[in-house]
């Protein structure tokens, strides 16, 4: 979970939002009018205080060495990683999040650099609290927007409060209040330095930036939770051959879910459907129109549902633009997705 509501906001994928055909949990936000006035809070915050300090601080450091920073506090936090990975029973991910901090903690120079993935390839573990309890059923509950954290809910809050006790963040605090908030304040500094400008085309492309943030948020945290739930999700060519719809699988898909999976890559998904057929007339339109589209299927088991996107490039304001023509065009749900 992002640790400040300037920090990472492109992290959240901003997956398709289930329409009116799909059975989804709606977001509870009764305190909307609170959680609002901390949003405006943290937005202030970021652009009168954190911004600056971040952009002179970046001034007179190369980024080289605020990835450096950003690395070594990042392995700090490894036995989060670890223990969640356990908790939910990925024994396969806490030995790679243990044999990466090893790695980081000795080869890596106390985690200033990152071996572990870019010599031996072990991808970063990314668990916490709020995923693990998830996991195992527990509601996300109500909406809040914390002042200095951001986005988060009654479930991610309480994970928040339990990865503490194992981040060794909080014993260094515990020691020495000020060297803690101190490192704490640098390491979120450091993080804004590497992402300025993020938060400001999360913004500029939002009618109502905190709707947007707290719908992201929201999707992000899903997601990760149906990941960690072993939830399928494929992204497919579809076509008719003989009236019947068929979803073509192999190296071409794979190359595609890999492109998906790329942080730079948007489509542009002009809606959703629990009817393949419906699924399937919109690219029917789409193809009259000489847009190719693909057809991404969320698999939950009981049902699936289908997501028809469009392939919009690599840079978030071409995809804007994309989408701008495609509600022009009448697909009136058009919206940017990773």
């Amino acid at each position: 979970m992002s640790s400040m509501v300037f920090a990472g906001v492109t992290s959240f994928d901003d997956d398709a939002a289930l329409d009116g055909e799909v059975a989804a949990v709606a977001i509870s936000d009764p305190l909307e009018p609170i959680n609002r006035a901390f949003f405006q809070f943290n937005d202030k915050l970021y652009f009168w205080v954190v911004k600056p300090v971040a952009q002179g601080y970046s001034y007179f450091l190369a980024e080289d060495v605020r990835i450096c920073v950003r690395d070594f506090f990042h392995n700090l936090l490894a036995p989060v990683r670890i223990v969640n990975s356990l908790l939910q029973g990925k024994v396969k991910s806490s030995g790679i999040e243990t044999a990466r901090f090893l790695i980081n903690s000795t080869v890596g120079i106390a985690g200033l650099a990152d071996p572990a993935r870019r010599e031996f390839g072990l991808a970063i573990q990314d668990e916490d609290l709020g995923q693990t309890l998830g996991v195992y059923g527990v509601g996300e509950g109500i909406y809040l927007c914390w002042p200095f954290f951001g986005p988060s809910n009654v479930r991610d809050t309480v994970g928040l409060v339990g990865d503490a006790f194992l981040s060794p963040m909080t014993y260094i605090t515990s020691s020495d209040f000020g060297a803690g908030v101190g490192a704490k304040a640098g390491s979120s500094v450091n993080d804004v330095s590497l992402t300025i400008g993020d938060y400001e085309t999360f913004k500029a492309s939002a009618i109502d930036p905190y709707i947007a943030l707290r719908d992201a948020y929201f999707q992000y945290r899903r997601k990760e939770i149906r990941d960690d739930s072993g939830v399928k999700e494929s992204l497919y060519l579809s076509r008719v051959e003989n009236g019947a719809v068929q979803e073509s699988g192999g190296a071409e898909v794979e190359a595609l879910q890999g492109q998906e999976a790329s942080a730079d890559s948007f489509f542009v998904q002009i809606g959703t459907t629990v009817d393949i057929e419906v699924a399937m007339n919109m690219q029917e339109q789409l193809r009259m129109l000489h847009r190719v589209s693909l057809v991404k299927v969320y698999d939950r088991g009981a049902y699936k549902y289908y997501g028809v996107r469009v392939p919009a490039g690599k840079i978030f304001e071409t995809a804007k633009k994309e989408e701008q023509k495609l509600c022009a065009l009448g697909f009136v749900e058009s919206r940017v997705v990773q």
